[in-house]
């Protein structure tokens, strides 16, 4: 029988053990920038050590000063293993159910472009496709942009950057993810692109794909049997399964909780390889082709997805983002510049 001699002595010494190790968990999250451990809900590592240190030193000051019979004869080895060990896992459930919710609370991803009233918005229904189209009030480009979530993303995760291109003149197609997915998604994106070309203000050889994460491979697949795609930007693309990071280094980009989540979609990880947008890459030829990566992606590392890219097609570019991550790659205002830039060079020229 584990004999705890009182519940104040054995609540001090698992208070101790819960305290000493959050405070440990948030020096490992700040040395690794993990922000699925942080409790400050970021990735910037001085308020982590600040933090850590905190709670370690001050959880053996506070024992110490508490607990006066400490060092009398007291709980034996079995007793201390069994409070260390709870106090242990219920640092590690509070950390990483804390670091989930502050997670959510902040928004992570979020573009914060001002709203500009230069455009139109609609929601459009061609055949099987849905989605939301963006059209500015000056619209003498001409040109448009086919836009791809990734499917594992939240509904209008493309929205902002959407904006951000209409307010500089293309008009914008962003498509929806059906909830079950698509028998034949390769089919979705010269779906839209057809429904694009048959709109009176859009010319239909200033045509380009866009797509983020597995709408990226998707936009890629697209254009390389679409002649009509005249020019891709796929933003961390996967380009193949194999790609996907894995462990902790996920937790450096997203909460636990949203971990699980997105393990739980397995099928997205067979649309990769499905999509085969690596081999798609070289049969997309002379029409401009740009990939975007963070430097800081741990979700799709980049040196992988680089080193996959042994074909390349004529006028590739691969182009890395310094200090972004995957989730933040998306809310850059570096990608939006980007992206707008580089459709006005390459569609309206």
């Amino acid at each position: 029988m584990l004999n705890f001699v009182t519940k104040e002595l054995a609540a001090h010494y698992f208070l101790l053990a819960f305290l000493a190790i959050l405070g440990v968990l948030q020096l490992v999250a700040a040395r690794h920038r993990l922000i699925g451990l942080s409790l400050w809900g970021s990735r910037h590592p001085v308020p982590g050590y600040l933090l850590g240190t905190a709670l370690t030193t001050g959880a053996f000051v506070w024992f110490f000063a508490a607990t006066p019979l400490v060092f009398t004869p007291g709980l034996a080895g079995a007793e201390l293993t069994v409070l260390f060990a709870a106090g242990g896992i219920c640092a590690l459930a509070f950390a990483l159910i804390a670091a989930s919710i502050i997670w959510e609370i902040k928004g992570q991803g979020a573009i914060a472009f001002p709203p500009s009233p230069s455009f139109d918005q609609e929601s459009i229904a061609f055949q099987q496709v849905t989605g939301t189209l963006y059209v500015p009030s000056d619209d003498r480009i001409g040109a448009a942009i086919c836009a791809v979530p990734d499917p594992l993303e939240r509904a209008g995760s493309l929205q902002p950057l959407a904006r951000r291109l209409a307010g500089e003149g293309f008009i914008v197609l962003t498509l929806d993810w059906p909830r079950e997915g698509v028998r034949y998604p390769e089919t979705l994106v010269p779906t839209a692109v057809a429904y694009l070309a048959q709109r009176e203000e859009i010319d239909p050889q200033r045509i380009g794909a866009l797509g983020f994460g597995l709408g990226g491979d998707l936009a890629i697949r697209a254009a390389s049997a679409d002649r009509q795609i005249k020019a891709v930007l796929a933003l961390a693309p996967v380009l193949s399964g194999d790609n996907v990071g894995s462990g902790l280094n996920i937790l450096k980009e997203m909460c636990y909780l949203e971990a699980l989540r997105r393990a739980r979609h397995r099928r997205w990880k067979k649309l990769a390889t499905d999509l085969g947008a690596l081999e798609s890459v070289r049969k997309i030829g002379s029409r401009p082709l740009l990939l975007v990566y963070g430097d800081e992606d741990a979700i799709i590392p980049p040196d992988r997805a680089c080193g996959a890219l042994s074909q390349q097609a004529a006028k590739l570019e691969l182009k890395l983002l310094p200090g972004e991550g995957h989730l933040s790659l998306l809310g850059s205002a570096a990608t939006a510049a980007l992206a707008a830039g580089w459709f006005r060079e390459v569609l309206c020229r």
